[in-house]
């Protein structure tokens, strides 16, 4: 049997440090690292982007606008124009004007950009209660109605006297007409609150902001003009401001509020935060693309990949895409031919009408179903205006 030895009998012994000790201890990191955070210097928030909106689009936009700010987690601060304030807030700049007759986004300093989100036609509105529905020129002058037109200083009366010209009754309808307005949210507002005015020509997007009765009239059938969001040279962000463009013009984003008010749409791009364009260019053309593509991207904010190679060999890459399970791969533009495979290929590409996109003499094919019609669009556009600019 061991003898007993007491030191080494192990007993509970109670910790240095009791609770109230340690949670007092607790409490003072804690606030000390309060003390840490609220001394480092902290990050400004992303300023919001600053719209000028013309009060006919308001519907749109606005609903348009709730969407991006909750996907895109930006804040957009939205300023309108109308019949008691047509004019811009004095001395403010803003990064985006969408307006439907063009001269308030004209006030910009300059415009960068400029992109369709609906198209907008030019009608004959009346109020409401009348009952008769006029469909030509002829009914309206029968009916000797006091109407007013737009001055030709803005959109709708360039519009109109472009139309009613064409038609061979510009100067039968001006002798009737009782005055003009500056622009179409002014006509429609004389409309409604003068009782003398019966009848004005006016955008369908502005008659509908003021509850009109509508008239579609034959002779203005193909008076039609976008509606443009246009990107200030001024903004602070104009890769967000033309972001927020795009998103306006793209089929399952803001187009879905257009054509929910009854606007026409167009053919924007499929929604993307950062957009790219894929291009296939024939080594021959590679010094003369390149500083265009760059501009291009400068300008548009939307990336563009190139990939140069030998003219023989383009039309061997496209066939080989094309049989395989790899067709999105396909290019939205091909700068070069594509020899004898141009008749196996057409089902994927368009040819572009235009030959001297890069001031040669080489074909240009557009992809059928690229996901971004407008920046190929814009491209093409930017190539063949830039050419001449450096020539």
């Amino acid at each position: 049997m061991k003898p007993f030895q007491p030191e080494q009998v192990k007993t509970f012994r109670a910790p240095k440090y009791g609770g109230v000790t340690l949670s007092l201890l607790s409490m003072f990191v804690l606030g000390s690292m309060l003390v840490v955070w609220n001394r480092l210097p902290k990050e400004k928030p992303a300023p919001a982007l600053r719209v000028l909106c013309d009060e006919a689009l308001r519907v749109p936009v606005e609903k348009a606008i709730i969407q991006f700010e909750g996907e895109m987690n930006r804040g957009i601060s939205l300023d309108f124009i109308g019949p008691q304030r047509p004019a811009p807030h004095e001395g403010k700049i803003y990064d985006l004007y969408i307006c439907v007759e063009g001269g308030e986004a004209n006030q910009a300093p300059e415009i960068k950009v400029a992109v369709p989100v609906a198209f907008q036609k030019l009608v004959l509105a009346t109020r409401k209660d009348f009952s008769i529905n006029l469909s030509s020129l002829a009914e309206l002058l029968e009916a000797d109605l006091a109407f007013a037109t737009c001055l030709n200083t803005s959109a709708s009366g360039k519009a109109l006297e472009k139309a009613l010209t064409e038609a061979g009754e510009w100067n039968k309808v001006m002798s009737k007409s009782l005055r003009a307005y500056p622009s179409s949210l002014q006509s429609a507002a004389a409309l409604s609150s003068d009782e003398e005015l019966e009848a004005v020509f006016v955008w369908d997007s502005v008659a509908r902001g003021f509850d009109l009765r509508i008239h579609r009239i034959k002779e203005l059938d193909g008076a039609m003009k976008a509606i443009e969001a246009r990107v200030s040279k001024e903004s602070e962000n104009p890769s967000l401001a033309f972001g927020f463009s795009r998103f306006l013009a793209a089929p399952t984003k803001g187009q879905f509020y257009f054509a929910e008010a009854n606007f026409t749409g167009v053919a924007g791009d499929a929604w993307t935060e950062n957009p790219e364009l894929f291009v296939y260019c024939a080594n021959q053309v590679k010094e003369a693309l390149i500083p265009g593509l760059e501009a291009f991207e400068k300008k548009f904010c939307v990336k563009v990949t190139a990939h140069f190679i030998d003219q023989p060999d383009i039309a061997k890459a496209l066939g080989l895409i094309s049989r395989s399970k790899a067709v999105k791969s396909m290019p939205d533009l091909v700068f070069g031919s594509m020899g004898k495979a141009n008749d196996k290929l057409a089902a994927h590409f368009d040819l572009y009408p235009d030959s001297r996109v890069v001031g040669e003499n080489l074909p240009v094919f557009v992809h059928k179903s690229t996901r971004f019609p407008a920046s190929t669009r814009n491209l093409l556009g930017f190539m063949r205006s830039w050419r001449k600019d450096v020539h």
